[in-house]
This record gives structure tokens, sequence and C-alpha cells, in this order.
């Protein structure tokens, strides 16, 4: 990663030395929107953005990446069907099609924190998952998108050791539901969700899981256990 970069501390996605000045407070905002969508035994503190780390008196961009990184992973929420952790935003996503660990789909519906009948719902535009990094994009975006995220994987994934590198993945394929051509946005999004997290590639100090361009952030002030 180039030494330009900084990591958010919220989300966890790469920035440019001044475009994360602008992102942050966005995300830190967005971060709070989907928090309160949570119920109440979910919901997190706000995050705090970690000091910078100095080494021997000099910034360490590095490790100050990789405390960031950590504060975003401390975000991530357990599904209650399945076990699984997500971020806010990613949960809602894949508690629409979990099937939980005893194979039935959840019905449960939002709580409401009154017992007055909830307000109309503002419903977003509908966004794609990128099967490669998981992350989410407008139907139109993300046609321009998984093209220069494939290219970015491939070369994340050559500087991989050989024994850690990883097939190149397959986007998966749209079934549709109805005789009209129809398809399942919400399985689609599942299923693309599933295959980014398979290019998960473990550190072989911690054990801990990373994509392949963090995991060589994370490497760098990884300590054995």
């Amino acid at each position: 990663m180039s030494k330009l970069s900084r990591v958010c501390y919220i989300c966890g996605k790469q920035f440019g030395l001044h475009s994360i000045a602008l992102h942050e407070p966005q995300c830190l905002q967005k971060w709070r929107i989907e928090n309160e969508k949570l119920p109440k035994h979910q919901r997190r503190p706000e995050p705090r953005k970690p000091e910078a780390v100095k080494t021997d008196g000099s910034y360490d961009v590095d490790a100050t990446n990789a405390a960031a990184f950590a504060s975003a992973n401390a975000q991530l929420i357990p599904c209650e069907n399945c076990g699984r952790t997500f971020l806010p935003d990613r949960l809602s996503v894949h508690q629409r099609s979990c099937k939980g660990k005893g194979g039935g789909t959840s019905s449960r519906m939002p709580e409401s924190s009154t017992g007055y009948s909830s307000p109309p719902v503002i419903r977003r535009p509908r966004t794609v998952v990128c099967y490669l990094c998981g992350r989410e994009y407008g139907t139109t975006s993300i046609s321009i998108h998984e093209p220069q995220c494939l290219k970015k994987w491939h070369i994340e994934n050559d500087k991989l050791p050989k024994h850690l590198r990883r097939p190149e993945p397959k986007k998966p394929e749209v079934r549709s539901i109805t005789g009209k051509g129809a398809y399942d946005i919400d399985a689609l999004n599942e299923a693309a969700w599933r295959s980014s997290q398979d290019q998960l590639v473990p550190c072989e100090i911690c054990g801990r899981t990373f994509l392949p361009d963090r995991l060589i952030v994370h490497q760098r002030s990884c300590k054995p256990k």
C-alpha cells in the first residue's frame, strides 16, 4: 500500500492522504445511522480514532493504518441467526437471505422503540455487492468497478507467497426466479458476499484472515502470540 494511503478507522477502506479527512466524518455519520437501526443490545459505542503511532519519534504509517484497521474490525456485529460477523450496513443485507444454523429463513422484524406504529421506511436505491471485495455499488457502477477490482485482485494475489495464492474467483451466476426473467437480488448479493469472504487469506503469525492487500499491511505490525 502506498505511504500516502490512510485506512479509515470506521470502515477499514483505504483513502488518499487528503480524501481521508473528507471521508471519515461522512463515514462516522453513516455509522451512527446504521448503528441506530440495530436492536439496542447490538448497538456499539461510537468508535474512537486511534492515536497516530510513532516509531523512534517518527510517524509510523503502517502501524497507524494497522491500528485503524483493527478499530474497523471491532465494529463487526454477529448475525443472530448464523453467528457470522458483518458491518452494520452489511448485516441487514445478509439477514434478508440468511437461513441460520437451523436452515429456516429468519422472520424477525425490526424492533420498534415505542408502542406506536413505525413511520414509513424510505428505501434507498438498490445496490449490488462486488463478488471480489464485498463492497456495495450502484447497479450501473458495479459493471465499471468489478473489472478494475479483478485487476487489483490479480496484482495483490501475485504478491503473496505461492502457497497462499488463490485461484481466480468466479462471479456467482444470476438465476431468474420468475418466468419473466426477474432475479433475487438479495440472494445474489449474499452469494457475492460469500465469494468475497472466500478471498480472505490467513496471517501465518496470528491466524486472523484478511483480504490480500490488507494482509500485507497487517503483517508489518503483527506480533506472534
